[in-house]
């Protein structure tokens, strides 16, 4: 008897698929010395709640969708959860509702295509997503074609499995929510219209004049179509500093603000080089960085400065959130 083509453990089929898909987790950490990108999900809150609301580990792999038409058919029975923005998910023309787990049967088409407030959109099932592994991470390296699926982005006809067996607290999950129960954990809209993005103050600041530190502060910036999981190009009112415009190469990360001899501004994203070469004036604060993932090329924003140690609040308010979710998550086998 000839073999199946689809696997016991694939879990759905790409029928359907847009301009940049990949599988990310919470990214490459501790190669950035090796000239390594730290890449993973660019809205990082969205991918792990979407985790956390399936039982999985906050960092385990999910799909990452860029904004554009997609289709996929689930394989088998599971518990998936869609977050973040830009596409509205759909079964049999019904809305699937978002942050929130839900059961998605075998055989069941899942239609992304109705545009919404965003621009990316992250899928999570429960047992995780099975990607190729590199230097302790899953996440898709595209410069180098490493980790994720293949290390290139996905496209019609793959076949994406699970990657683990479901646990006991996923399995009570399942049941749950295939009696038609719904199961409702995240009340916090996300704020995608809002176009302020709160930064600190980076290592070069001062190469700005107070006039232009207000400038920085008060001008409106358009996100350029010349923009990727690499960087955002800032149009607007141009920035002069106070001295040359170059400085020694030295360290920068995702959310790091980089100002160009022409006046221009680049805020580095995920797949960020680990060096550069033009003023660090600013660094987008870590829990303002899944709100400009979810800005798409045409979008305008600002800027606020704030503080280290608000910056630090911030973070830790939004981790306090996903670890109230998961201990709410985990109460289900308290309960069976």
């Amino acid at each position: 008897m000839p073999q199946s083509p689809i696997m016991n453990n694939s879990i759905l089929h790409i029928e359907q698929c847009g301009f940049l898909t990949t599988l990310q987790d919470c990214g490459r950490a501790g190669s950035l010395q090796y000239g390594i990108s730290k890449t993973g999900a660019m809205d990082q809150y969205s991918a792990m709640l979407a985790n956390v609301l399936v039982g999985n580990d906050e960092c385990d792999a999910v799909m990452e969708i860029t904004q554009s038409p997609h289709r996929f058919l689930f394989l088998k029975d599971t518990v998936a959860a869609f977050t973040g923005g830009g596409l509205q998910p759909q079964q049999n023309k019904e809305t699937i509702p978002l942050n929130q787990p839900v059961f998605i049967a075998k055989d069941t088409v899942v239609e992304l295509k109705q545009q919404r407030e965003g621009f990316r959109i992250y899928i999570a099932v429960a047992g995780g997503l099975k990607t190729d592994e590199f230097l302790y991470s899953h996440s898709t390296d595209l410069l180098i074609k490493a980790g994720g699926f293949h290390g290139r982005p996905l496209k019609k006809n793959d076949k994406v499995e699970t990657n683990q067996q479901l646990n006991h607290t996923q399995q009570q999950l399942l049941e749950v929510l295939r009696s038609n129960a719904e199961i409702k954990l995240y009340d916090h809209s996300p704020a995608f219209k809002t176009k302020t993005i709160r930064v600190i103050a980076g290592a070069e600041w001062n190469y700005l004049e107070a006039e232009m530190q207000q400038q920085f502060l008060s001008g409106n910036y358009i996100i350029s179509s010349q923009s990727n999981r690499m960087g955002y190009r800032l149009k607007g009112d141009l920035l002069k500093t106070n001295q040359p415009c170059e400085i020694i190469s030295s360290p920068v990360t995702e959310g790091t603000i980089q100002l160009t001899s022409s006046g221009e501004m680049i805020v580095l994203m995920a797949d960020a080089q680990t060096v550069g070469g033009y003023p660090r004036i600013a660094t987008v604060c870590a829990a303002d960085l899944s709100l400009l993932a979810q800005k798409k090329p045409g979008d305008e924003i600002q800027f606020q400065l704030i503080g280290l140690m608000e910056a630090e609040e911030l973070y830790l308010e939004e981790l306090n959130k996903l670890q109230q979710i998961k201990s709410v998550i985990k109460r289900l086998d308290s309960a069976s």
